[in-house]
């Protein structure tokens, strides 16, 4: 079931695998990046999910602004409910300045109050298949 839908991104919620997907579909302003993050916290609190899978293969890169912004203020958001979550995978933007700006996020990102596994793919189908193994 698609749960959020715009130009630049789709969100959708699989029950049966209890699987929420985030596809990033292209470049997008600061309003909207916040706007979307924010619907991945909605999700998280409205549905059983356990498996979180993000394709970042046509995601670009994320303002400094919006950078600083989703480490401070978001992060804290999604470890409050990330409590539910047992897989997350992340499969990698093709555009080199994209991947620079969520690794500067994620080097940010303390993993151990997490209890999730978490791994990152060059391929949507590898990263799916791990998910859900």
């Amino acid at each position: 079931m698609i749960l959020y839908k715009k130009d630049h991104i789709s969100i959708a919620y699989y029950e049966a695998e209890k699987l929420l997907e985030i596809t990033w579909l292209a470049y997008t302003s600061s309003a909207a990046y916040r706007e979307a993050m924010l619907q991945f916290i909605e999700a998280l609190r409205k549905y059983e999910i356990n498996h979180w899978l993000e394709d970042s293969r046509q995601a670009r890169v994320v303002r400094l602004s919006d950078q600083q912004w989703t480490t401070e203020e978001w992060v804290p958001l999604f470890i409050e409910e990330a409590r539910q979550l047992e897989k997350v995978a992340r499969v990698r933007s093709t555009d080199i300045s994209a991947r620079i700006s969520s690794e500067n996020m994620f080097r940010d990102f303390d993993h151990s109050q997490l209890s999730y596994s978490f791994m990152e793919f060059e391929f949507y189908g590898e990263a799916r298949n791990w998910l859900l193994a």
